[in-house]
């Protein structure tokens, strides 16, 4: 029995350890994992509903893309200015049209005050699993969504 015990405490310790190890940014998009659960009833802007051929390749040669309700009035006008804080944007990448083949699904959060360079964005990108791949103020991502407007990329008129 004590040697259950010790094993016990020592599984413990190490979870805590394991998780005092995490990123702030990780934990952030662990967090954002949980907040997007059931996107796929989310709406999608009508121009970009359902599986779409993607602009450049970089999610995936197919992208389907959703919207949250904090985000999704921007969308009405074309988005011409920023969009509000809260907003997110979930965009899945598949190989082909086939939408069970996910290579991954990436996310875009406004959070007030994350990254004001990069117009407060969080990116993160997630396993078809919810496992995180990268995730905070990733310049990649940044850097090829400054083209758009408040980093939107994909036009919706």
């Amino acid at each position: 029995m004590k040697i259950f015990i010790k094993l016990m405490i020592i599984m413990f310790l190490a979870s805590c350890e394991n998780e005092a190890e995490k990123s702030q940014d990780e934990k952030t998009a662990e967090s954002i994992w949980q907040e997007i659960d059931g996107y796929e009833s989310w709406p999608q802007v009508s121009e970009w509903s359902g599986v779409m051929a993607s602009i450049d390749g970089t999610h995936g040669s197919f992208v389907q893309i959703w919207i949250n309700d904090v985000a999704m009035p921007s969308f009405q006008d074309n988005i011409s200015s920023e969009l509000p804080f809260a907003s997110l944007l979930v965009k899945e990448g598949y190989s082909d049209n086939n939408v069970s083949s996910i290579n991954n699904i990436t996310v875009m959060k406004k959070i007030e005050g994350y990254d004001p360079d990069h117009g407060d964005w969080f990116w993160a990108s997630f396993s078809k699993n919810g496992e995180v791949n990268n995730a905070g103020s990733i310049s990649s991502c940044y850097n090829c969504h400054a083209s758009g407007t408040d980093f939107i990329r994909f036009s919706t008129h």
